[in-house]
């Protein structure tokens, strides 16, 4: 039995194809990154090969409870004189609220009004808020002095009878 000539079409056809592949992969290559996800679901089922359909951006985290949440590290913000140094997250430490409780403590708090520690750094830190908080006080304690009281007027005082 002959064959027939139908293969000599295909063959025009296959290649013309394959002069055209190279210029729609480099089409393919320019657009890739801008490419949605959508876009390359679309480009993989035309070329038949299945893709990951994760998204391109990690997954957000869950809204759950925050315990046991690891935080980063963070420079010591306070530092006793014994070299015990603490963050200021969180509660405090007992070595803090000994510290603070102890004469020496005591003593520093008072030539350091409105700090809490002492800080890393060396220097200290003071609330300018409290400083003039406390100046306030005293300024309105000093004006609160006893007001002196007018002498009652002479006709407004009822006579006794």
């Amino acid at each position: 039995m002959p064959r027939s000539n139908s293969w000599k079409p295909r063959k025009k056809l296959v290649e013309k194809r394959d002069g055209e592949v190279p210029k729609a992969l480099a089409v393919l290559q320019r657009y890739a990154k801008v490419l949605s996800p959508a876009q390359r679901r679309q480009v993989a089922k035309l070329i038949g090969e299945s893709i990951d359909t994760q998204p391109a951006r990690a997954p957000k985290a869950t809204t759950g409870s925050l315990k046991g949440r690891k935080l980063g590290k963070v420079a010591p913000k306070y530092r006793l004189p014994s070299g015990e140094t603490w963050a200021g997250r969180g509660l405090t430490p007992k070595a803090f609220s000994a510290w603070a409780k102890s004469a020496d403590g005591k003593a520093w708090a008072k030539a350091n009004p409105g700090a809490k520690f002492p800080a890393a750094n060396g220097a200290v830190t003071k609330s300018p808020t409290k400083a003039v908080k406390k100046v306030t006080k005293a300024v309105k304690k000093a004006s609160k002095a006893k007001p002196m009281r007018k002498p009652p007027k002479k006709g407004s005082a009822k006579s006794a009878g």
